[in-house]
């Protein structure tokens, strides 16, 4: 009977025939397969990678976000206030004079480059942060 089975399944002792390009592609396919799994391992690591630097950066966020939350400022001191707000008239002042000169040779020369204006309104708008600054950071008993 199991002769019977094997005859009708097509089994026998005999070896399989292979051809030629079959056996090629098998031979292809042993010799190349570590040169086609370092790609996978490659992408795997990097994948590691990827994700310990997000984890990382995470926790980087939730630790400054923390930190920020507990930060508790205390007031400065008239001489490091008088100091700030030295330093930020004198900057003022000499961006006022250089946006002033600048302001001039633009409308003179070239009114169409809106540039010059832009960077003028960013840095006024960056004085007028740090005035602001000064003036909560002058302010006694906050929390």
């Amino acid at each position: 009977m199991a002769v019977t089975a094997q005859q009708v399944l097509g089994v026998g002792r005999r070896p399989l025939r292979v051809g030629r390009v079959r056996y090629g592609l098998w031979w292809i396919d042993q010799a190349t397969t570590g040169a086609r799994s370092w790609p996978r391992v490659v992408a795997a690591e990097v994948g590691a990678v990827g994700r310990e630097l997000r984890w990382a950066a995470e926790l980087s966020v939730r630790a400054t976000v923390t930190r920020i939350g507990l930060a508790r400022p205390e007031p400065w001191s008239d001489r490091g206030l008088l100091l700030l707000a030295t330093a930020i008239a004198v900057c003022s002042v000499g961006l006022a004079v250089l946006l002033g000169f600048g302001m001039a040779r633009w409308a003179m020369t070239a009114s169409g480059f809106l540039p010059f204006v832009a960077v003028g309104a960013l840095v006024v708008g960056v004085m007028l942060l740090l005035l602001v600054y000064l003036v909560f950071a002058s302010r006694r008993g906050c929390r």
